[in-house]
């Protein structure tokens, strides 16, 4: 099964309805976590 073999925690297949529930969850929860993510990133 393909779970970001090395694509960082997000999973290569976006077709997979788990992995929009994730996303979207996430986003519920903290709609700022997304930019927070990405300024630790290193955007």
């Amino acid at each position: 099964p393909k779970q970001g073999d090395g694509d960082g925690p997000r999973a290569p297949d976006v077709s997979r309805p788990d992995t929009k529930d994730l996303l979207n969850k996430m986003r519920k929860v903290d709609p700022n976590q997304s930019q927070r993510y990405r300024q630790r990133t290193g955007e």
